[in-house]
């Protein structure tokens, strides 16, 4: 990495800067930006509504809602149908943040460092890496189990869909934890390129655990502060989208399909948001190791040694 030749000057700064400055970058490289997150995100768009479409017409028992009318029942099915679905819809893309800003984070680390990557350059990367993010996101932080136990409601049976729905929410308070602790592992997998043999150097989660546990609370704490600011950002722009789109492309300028909302507009903010995040998160890594390695102490360094070197040449040419 070239210290003195980047888009952003190192130092170390506020989580405040931090959220700034993602929105400076994003407005200095947005088509590189969207363009290489899409190409995960679509997809698992695609393959999330596949995995809950059909919750949006399961059927619930209402046998303790025997007082209720036809018309008050069948609203109350609608309803939870339309809960549940919002429900694990938030849970699985939150879970799947990771994953969809695999290629992001590595064209950010590129154009960050004035070089200029391609889409397919940043997937033969991220290929090297696979095993390693299958691992530790897939299997080490459990977004395989929740895609299998969303198979399970495909079952017609509302015991099984209900244990279901309780071992998913489980998991995913799990990876929750797991992940304010450990927020940087996508970013040291694809950067660092750690090894797996402890006598050819540090392994993963050797340097997984001096990153995290370095700074203490400081991680957790802008990892939180994080998520908070990606679900305000995701209701801000899920309004946004809902009242340009009924407001030019409706004639009563009402929702007439709430399906169509819950569906894809709804998920679409939610990525959006995820891709800002994806920036934030980024530059908190680049500001976690600005601090702990030293960065800005060695490129000030470099600086003065370059002046040093001028002011010689200078010298001599006298």
């Amino acid at each position: 990495m070239q210290f003195d030749k980047t888009h952003i000057q190192i130092r170390n700064r506020t989580e405040s800067e931090l959220l700034d400055i993602s929105l400076h970058v994003f407005r200095r490289f947005p088509l590189q930006i969207l363009g290489s997150f899409l190409v995960v995100a679509i997809p698992l768009l695609v393959l999330n509504n596949f995995l809950l479409g059909h919750v949006l017409s399961l059927e619930y028992n209402l046998t303790s809602f025997d007082s209720l009318s036809i018309v008050e029942q069948e609203y109350t099915t609608s309803d939870l149908s339309f809960k549940t679905f919002l429900y694990l819809q938030i849970l699985l893309i939150i879970a799947e943040a990771p994953l969809a800003s695999t290629l992001s984070t590595l064209m950010l680390s590129k154009l960050i460092f004035n070089e200029k990557p391609t889409i397919k350059g940043l997937i033969k990367d991220a290929r090297k890496c696979f095993w390693n993010i299958l691992f530790a996101f897939g299997i080490r932080r459990g977004i395989l189990i929740m895609l299998g136990l969303l198979l399970l409601l495909f079952n017609d049976d509302s015991g099984s869909r209900s244990a279901a729905i309780t071992f998913y929410t489980i998991t995913f308070i799990v990876l929750l934890f797991v992940r304010g602790c450990r927020p940087y592992m996508l970013e040291i997998i694809l950067l660092e390129r750690p090894g797996r043999d402890p006598s050819k150097g540090m392994t993963l989660s050797q340097r997984s655990k001096m990153l995290h546990t370095a700074t203490g609370g400081n991680v957790v704490g802008r990892s939180m502060f994080g998520m908070l600011v990606g679900a305000m950002f995701s209701l801000s722009l899920y309004g946004a989208i809902v009242f340009f789109s009924t407001s030019l492309f409706t004639e009563s300028g009402t929702i007439e399909s709430s399906v169509f909302t819950a569906q894809w507009l709804f998920p679409i903010s939610c990525w959006l948001a995820v891709c800002y995040t994806s920036v934030v998160r980024f530059l908190n890594y680049i500001d976690t190791r600005i601090l702990l390695e030293g960065w800005e102490a060695e490129l000030k360094i470099r600086t003065e040694a370059y002046k040093l070197e001028k002011r010689q040449q200078l010298g001599a040419s006298w």
